[in-house]
């Protein structure tokens, strides 16, 4: 009996299988049925593009005033050896900021003067982030190795600072005519820019003479607490291509001033002007006069204003280095009046 209920069981299983594999002609194609509602719209690959390059006009008038610049127009974009590239190149001072070393790998090939994606992050978000700057970090500085945090002026001291050189002066506390310092290369000094250290009175040779190393008003307003310092002088309303914006000149061509920076802390723009030029001609009047001690002690060539390499004796390297300091700061003591000058008065009172 279980074994015919087996056979039963096994003959309507194969019965079952055998009427499920039987299948009649196909059928015709029914009717098409209806569209379904659209997906959702993919992302433009110029939806970002607007942010920056509308019809504003806005990249095109800070490419007119960077144009005007000196960063633009300089002439030594062709420094681009290892040790010059870092800040003479485009390239060089992006592979600086990112691997932290004080010369590039290599010499850079096509150089860049310094342009838009050197101090923004251009193109890296297509947003307007990529108005950011590329180096905002504090800076430890070459010589000293004080670190500055200037806010968003970070992004020119990493350049604009004394770069290192040798030999190194003398304790000017202790310096006397029987020290001396070996200089062979006539381009002794703290090299050119460094505006960022005169800012903050820091690097000079401070000589003890008849003035005291103070700093003036603008190291409180403008370098101390994170006031973004040269950014606010040097990029005020812009005057066209001349001045401010992205020329970073506060002085035009013309030798015109642009106040629009100076107004909030000195209200009256002629009295800014007439404080300029008092300074301005103080600073030169000294510089005149350390120049004249340091050429008839046969330290510096009157025509090309480089050192006469030899054997410097006491205080001449420190006055040699005061007056490179002041000379390549550029702003003829409106950076620093009080700094600038007493390094001037009291390195003449030196060699005096």
């Amino acid at each position: 009996m279980k074994n015919q209920m087996i056979l039963i069981c096994c003959l309507l299983g194969a019965l079952i299988l055998g009427l499920a594999s039987c299948e009649g002609d196909q059928g015709p194609i029914g009717p098409v049925g209806p569209v379904g509602p659209n997906g959702p719209m993919g992302e433009l690959g110029t939806q970002h593009c607007m942010e920056c390059h509308g019809s504003s006009q806005l990249i095109t008038a800070k490419m007119y005033q960077y144009e005007h610049s000196v960063h633009a127009t300089g002439g030594n974009n062709n420094h681009n050896a290892t040790n010059c590239a870092i800040c003479h190149t485009s390239q060089g001072f992006l592979e600086r900021i990112a691997t932290g070393a004080v010369v590039t790998a290599a010499p850079i090939n096509d150089p860049l003067p310094q342009n838009c994606y050197t101090c923004h992050q251009i193109h890296r978000t297509y947003s307007e982030a990529d108005w950011g700057f590329t180096q905002t970090q504090p800076v430890t500085l070459w010589v000293g190795g004080q670190t500055l945090d200037f806010g968003k002026a970070n992004l020119c001291i990493s350049c604009h600072q004394s770069r290192t050189y040798t030999p190194a002066l003398l304790n000017p506390s202790t310096a006397s005519n029987s020290d001396t310092v070996n200089i062979t290369n006539a381009r002794y000094g703290p090299h050119h820019g460094p505006q960022g250290v005169m800012l903050p009175g820091l690097n000079g040779y401070e000589v003890a003479g008849p003035l005291p190393y103070e700093n003036s008003a603008h190291t409180a307003l403008l370098a101390n607490n994170i006031k973004n310092a040269c950014i606010v002088c040097h990029m005020g309303a812009a005057q066209a291509a001349e001045s401010g914006g992205h020329t970073f000149r506060v002085i035009s061509e013309l030798d015109v001033i642009n106040t629009a920076a100076c107004v909030e802390c000195h209200p009256v723009a002629n009295d800014v002007k007439a404080l300029v030029v008092d300074r301005q001609g103080q600073i030169d009047a000294r510089l005149a006069e350390l120049k004249a001690l340091l050429v008839a002690r046969g330290r510096l060539d009157p025509v090309t204003d480089l050192a006469k390499p030899g054997k410097f004796v006491g205080h001449e390297a420190g006055a040699l280095f005061n007056y490179k300091f002041v000379s390549e700061d550029k702003s003829r003591g409106v950076h620093n009046f009080k700094y600038a000058n007493a390094l001037l008065v009291n390195s003449i009172a030196a060699l005096q």
